[in-house]
C-alpha cells in the first residue's frame, strides 16, 4: 500500500461534496467536514461551530494507514456518525481497489510492452546464427541471471551450444547437473524452475537455481533457455518463468522463420536462373506489382506500385491499363501485347512522366498468369523504380567529369562516396589559391626550338601539378607557362593555407632538383603568389561548356602577387600568413601596389617551414 495516499488523491472532491451534504442533512445541518490525512481541511458542510462547540474526530483508516478524519459536531447521533463513517471507509476501500488494479494493468501493459519491444528485436532478423545470441541478450535483460546459455537442437536431435553468458565453467557444471531436466523439457516442452535440490546428483556447487524455457513452436521444441543464479541470489520466481516463457516462445518463432528463410535462400540460389513464382516474390519484396485480366483491366496492385505509380488503388481498380494510368499505361500496351503472343518473360526500362512525379525511370518485368489447367488469366507486372538510382548516376558521372581533371583518385571517390559535400554552382566560400608562373619564359621561348620548348614547359608544369595534387589541391588551370589551384574546394580542408604553402614550397624544391639534371640553358624558375579570401567557387561557363574555377578579389590578388614575385620567391597576403605563421618562416617585403587596389598590399616572403 502506498503510504504517500491521501483522501484527496483517493477520492473525487465533487463525491466529498456531495457526501458531506447527505451526512449534514441526516444530521439536521450539522457542521460535518473531511480531513486530509496531513490535517488540511478538504470540504465542509453545515452550519458553521459555535465559539463553545467543538467537533469530534473520526479517524478513516484501512489497514493500518491512517488517510484522514470525519470531523462531526460533538454531540451528534452517534449511530448516525458509525453508519456514515463505514459508508465513507467503504469508498475509501473501492478506490484503493480500483487503484491497485489500475498498477496491476499499468505494470501488465508494461510487460506486454516489453515483450512486444523484445520480440520486434528478435524477429526482425533472419540470420539464424544471430538469433540464439539475441534471445540470450534479451533474456538477461528483462531477468536477472549469473549466467546462461542458448541450446538449440540440430539435425542429429542432439541439443548443442549456440550462444551463453557468464563464467564457462559454471555453465558447463549446470548443463551437467539439470542433463535430465534438459531432456525432459525437449520432451514435453514446459518450462521448469529447478532448484540445487532437484539436481541430477547431490555435489558441492555454487549453483543455487535454475530456470529453463522451451523454444517451443505449435509442432515441435527448437532446444531451450537456460539461466542460472549463484548462491547468495533468490531463487526464480513464477513471474521469471512466465517472462522466460513467453520470451522463448517469439524466439522459438524467429528461429523457425530464419530456418525457412535460409532454405528459401539456398533453394532461390540453386535454381538462380529461373524466375519462378517464389523467386519474384522474394526478388521484388520492395518492387510494386500489379496483375491485368485478358482484357488489360486491372485486377490487382499492392500499395508499392500505388506509391511508384502515384495512383489510388480504388480508383484505378477494374480500370482499363492504358486510360487508368497515364504517362505509363499506353507505353505498357505493345509490351502486354509481346508477352501474349509469344509467352515468354518481357523486360523493359522506360523512361517517362508521371503526373503528381514528373519524369521517372522505371524497370517493368511483365509474364503471363496461368490458372491450374494452363490457361491464360491475365499478366503479372512487376514495376522497379530507378529514379532515384538514375539521378545518382547522372550526378556521379558529373562530378567525376568535373573533377577527375582537377584533384586527386583519393579526393574523387570521397565526393563519389558523398555527392552532398559539393554544390555544383556557384557556392561563396574561403578558399587559398595559388599562382605560379614560370619567369622569363618568353625570352627563353624565342631561343628555344618548339619541340624543345614544350618539352621543357611541360617538366615544370608536371612538377606544379604533382606538388599541388599532393597537397590535394584541386588544379583550376594551366594559363601558358602558369598554374592556378585551389584549396578547400570542392572539399573542406582545415589546413588549406598551409597545404598550398607546402606545395609552394615542393615545387620551389622540385625545380631544384631538376636543375641537377638540366643543362643551364634550361633552368627556370616560378614566381608564386599565395592569397586566402573568400570567393565564388563552382562550375562557371555556359550551359555546355563549364569549367570547375574560383572567382573573387582574393584569386585577382594572387595573380597579382606572384607578377611582383621573383624567380623561386613565394609571396603571401596578410591573412594567408596570419592563417599559417606558427608553422611557416617569412620576412615583411613592404607594401606593394597592385592593380584594382585603392590601398598598398602588406605582402610577405615564404622562407621556409619553422
Amino acid at each position: 500500500m502506498e503510504t504517500t495516499l491521501t483522501l484527496r488523491k483517493l477520492i473525487n472532491r465533487r463525491v466529498m461534496q456531495q457526501w458531506l451534504q447527505a451526512l449534514a442533512g441526516a444530521l439536521h445541518g450539522a457542521y460535518v467536514a473531511l480531513e486530509d490525512g496531513d490535517g488540511r481541511l478538504l470540504a465542509q458542510v453545515g452550519s458553521d461551530l459555535a465559539p463553545t462547540e467543538t467537533a469530534a474526530r473520526y479517524p478513516l483508516s484501512y489497514g493500518e494507514h491512517l488517510y484522514g478524519h470525519l470531523l462531526v459536531r460533538a454531540g451528534e447521533a452517534e449511530p448516525v456518525i458509525h453508519f456514515a463513517v463505514q459508508s465513507l471507509l467503504n469508498l475509501l476501500a473501492a478506490a484503493l481497489e480500483n487503484r491497485s488494479l489500475a498498477q496491476e494493468t499499468l505494470e501488465r501493459y508494461r510487460e506486454i510492452n516489453l515483450l512486444y519491444n523484445i520480440g520486434e528485436t528478435i524477429n526482425t532478423s533472419l540470420d539464424p546464427q544471430q538469433i540464439p545470441g539475441l534471445v540470450r541478450d534479451e533474456a538477461t535483460r528483462i531477468i536477472n541471471a549469473d549466467f546462461g546459455v542458448v541450446l538449440l537442437l540440430e539435425q542429429q536431435r542432439a541439443p548443442a551450444l549456440r550462444s551463453s553468458f557468464g563464467d564457462e565453467a559454471l555453465v558447463d557444471e549446470a548443463l551437467t547437473l539439470i542433463a535430465s531436466s534438459i531432456q525432459a523439457i525437449l520432451q514435453d516442452g514446459k518450462p521448469r524452475i529447478i532448484s540445487s535440490a532437484q539436481f541430477d546428483r547431490a555435489t558441492d556447487t555454487t549453483i543455487s537455481s535454475v530456470l529453463c524455457a522451451p523454444l517451443k513452436t505449435r509442432s515441435r521444441v527448437l532446444g531451450v533457455v537456460l539461466l542460472g543464479r549463484c548462491l547468495g541470489r533468490d531463487i526464480f520466481t513464477a513471474g521469471d518463468e512466465k517472462l522466460l516463457t513467453t520470451l522463448a516462445a517469439q524466439a522459438a518463432i524467429a528461429v523457425e522463420n530464419a530456418r525457412l528463410f535460409a532454405d528459401l535462400r539456398q533453394q532461390r540460389d540453386e535454381i538462380a536462373a529461373m524466375k519462378t513464382y517464389m523467386d519474384n516474390i522474394f526478388a521484388s519484396i520492395a518492387s510494386g506489382v500489379m496483375t491485368t485480366d485478358n482484357a488489360d483491366a486491372i485486377t490487382t496492385l499492392n500499395r508499392a506500385a500505388c506509391a511508384i505509380l502515384n495512383v489510388e488503388e480504388a480508383q484505378v481498380l477494374g480500370q482499363p491499363c492504358a486510360s487508368a494510368l497515364p504517362g505509363i499505361g499506353a507505353l505498357m500496351l505493345p509490351l502486354m501485347q509481346e508477352v501474349k503472343d509469344n509467352d515468354r518473360v518481357v523486360q523493359k526500362e522506360i523512361n517517362t512522366e508521371l503526373p503528381g512525379r514528373g519524369p521517372v525511370y522505371l524497370r517493368l518485368h511483365l509474364s503471363q498468369l496461368k490458372d491450374n489447367h494452363a490457361q491464360r488469366t491475365g499478366i503479372a507486372i512487376v514495376l522497379d523504380d530507378l529514379t532515384e538510382t538514375r539521378r545518382l548516376e547522372k550526378r556521379v558521372q558529373l562530378i567525376e567529369k568535373t573533377f577527375k581533371q582537377y584533384v586527386v583518385p583519393s579526393v574523387v571517390e570521397q565526393l563519389l562516396s558523398n555527392p552532398d559535400q559539393v554544390r555544383l554552382g556557384g557556392v561563396r566560400r574561403e578558399i587559398t589559391v595559388l599562382f605560379a608562373d614560370i619567369r622569363g619564359f618568353t625570352a627563353f621561348s624565342e631561343r628555344t626550338d618548339p619541340e624543345r620548348l614544350v618539352e621543357v614547359l611541360n617538366s615544370y608544369l608536371t612538377l606544379a601539378a604533382d606538388a599541388v595534387l599532393s597537397e590535394e589541391g584541386t588544379l583550376d588551370k594551366f594559363m601558358g607557362d602558369a598554374v592556378m589551384a585551389i584549396f578547400n574546394a570542392p572539399l573542406e580542408q582545415r589546413d588549406h593555407t598551409l597545404r598550398a604553402v607546402r606545395a609552394a614550397l615542393a615545387i620551389r624544391e622540385s625545380i631544384r632538383r631538376l636543375h641537377e639534371q638540366l643543362d643551364p640553358a634550361y633552368h627556370l624558375n616560378f614566381g608564386i603568389g599565395i592569397t586566402t579570401g573568400t570567393s565564388v567557387v563552382g562550375n562557371i561557363g555556359s550551359t555546355e561548356i563549364r569549367n570547375y574555377t574560383a572567382i573573387g578579389d582574393s584569386v585577382n590578388l594572387a595573380f597579382r602577387f606572384q607578377s611582383h614575385a621573383g624567380p623561386g620567391q613565394i609571396f603571401l597576403n596578410e591573412l594567408a600568413y596570419a592563417r599559417v605563421q606558427p608553422w611557416v618562416k617569412a620576412v615583411v617585403r613592404g607594401p606593394i601596389q597592385v592593380k584594382g587596389h585603392s590601398e598598398p598590399d602588406i605582402v610577405y616572403e615564404v622562407m621556409g617551414l619553422k
